[in-house]
């Protein structure tokens, strides 16, 4: 008996472009055109950066909150986080307040830039009680070790003249001491949303990777290296922890550290973290689900590693559903990722990058036009 197709979206976001609920909305309408009667479960997907507090909304798993923060340079900005109010969870992405969106190129600079706005989402959200805080990590503008968000939520942070820690990067080199953590902070279980496992410090550390699109270069990096170095000993200090070598403690500049270091938090995968609350594997049994759509702004080599629509395709592939990956650049031969039944760039003609992003939306719902015109009309139920 011959049944509609029944499709899984489960992209994550083009960044700059087209968030990863933009993508479902245009994936919908393409298969209603080309497939009508179709059934589509849509799940935005975010590896802890960019959507990630609006994949667990947008899945019906929690109810949104909006606050006004400080962005990277203290001007206000509208930041919103998710409350699970059964399981007394908080939902934050420190990108809505402390993200390289939130600023011109030209004001990138990680020796000011600071996460003082994501501490006060989080002292916003403690509010509520929560008995646990899930913290996405990405995309972030700083490279102050989390010490800007750290003093948000109440943490005593003094110089070496005994006043008032500054913010930013440029500040660390001067700490002097870390105050007495506030119990309450010690009694909440804090989960880091992170898919990078870079140390804190050293070729593979935050200032040398993840640095340069921030502002990182030849003059600041040493002051700033040697900021976090400096932050992780005074951590050590503290708490006796050694935050130096741990994988992903080097992610969003270091806030990875700061808060495993003084707060013990862990670091867990943001694709496991979404996994396990939206139940895509469940989903792909229990709804015999035809085809999977994914994909992000690019994908290459490096997707094998991890990278998000490899997590999704290789659930495909365990549970025989094919996955189809799109891409707005596309940098490796389809050969390399055979979990993919197939990969596709939107861009259809020669363009400049910002003319592919500004025309993102309309390529990828041509494509995929394309694409679903290739596949049967029904499944086989």
């Amino acid at each position: 008996m011959n049944q509609p197709l029944r499709f899984l979206l489960a992209p994550d976001s083009f960044k700059g472009s087209l968030s990863a609920i933009d993508f479902c909305n245009i994936a919908s309408e393409a298969i209603q055109k080309r497939h009508p009667g179709a059934e589509v479960f849509s799940r935005p997907m975010s590896d802890g950066g960019e959507g990630f507090v609006d994949s667990f909304i947008a899945a019906g798993l929690a109810e949104r909150h909006s606050v006004w923060v400080s962005n990277p340079l203290g001007r206000k900005t509208k930041a919103q986080f998710a409350w699970q109010p059964q399981s007394r969870t908080a939902i934050i992405e420190m990108a809505q307040a402390s993200g390289l969106p939130k600023l011109r190129p030209e004001e990138r600079n990680p020796l000011q830039t600071h996460t003082y706005g994501t501490g006060q989402i989080i002292a916003a959200a403690l509010e509520r009680q929560p008995q646990r805080v899930i913290l996405g990590l990405g995309g972030s503008a700083t490279n102050d070790g989390g010490a800007g968000a750290l003093q948000a939520l109440g943490i005593p942070l003094l110089d070496k003249q005994h006043n008032e820690l500054g913010l930013g990067g440029q500040a660390l080199p001067n700490l002097g001491s870390i105050g007495d953590i506030p119990p309450a902070l010690l009694e909440i279980e804090w989960e880091l949303a992170c898919d990078v496992t870079n140390p804190l410090l050293g070729p593979q550390g935050a200032t040398a990777v993840f640095g340069p699109q921030k502002g990182v270069n030849e003059h600041n990096f040493d002051k700033l290296e040697a900021g976090l170095k400096h932050w992780a000993q005074c951590i050590s200090d503290k708490t006796g922890k050694d935050v130096t070598e741990i994988p992903g403690a080097g992610a969003a500049g270091g806030m990875a550290a700061g808060f495993i270091g003084l707060l013990n938090a862990r670091v867990t995968p943001g694709f496991e973290i979404l996994n396990q609350h939206l139940g895509l594997e469940a989903l792909i049994q229990e709804e015999s689900i035809d085809w999977i759509f994914t994909g992000e702004g690019r994908i290459d080599d490096q997707t094998r590693f991890g990278k998000l629509p490899m997590r999704i395709a290789e659930l495909g592939l365990k549970h025989q559903v094919p996955t189809i990956g799109l891409c707005g650049s596309l940098g490796c031969s389809p050969e390399t990722l055979p979990e993919f039944r197939a990969l596709f760039s939107i861009v259809n003609t020669p363009m400049h990058e910002i003319e592919a992003m500004q025309n993102a939306a309309p390529l990828l719902y041509q494509t995929l036009l394309s694409v679903l015109s290739l596949l049967p009309p029904s499944s086989n139920g």
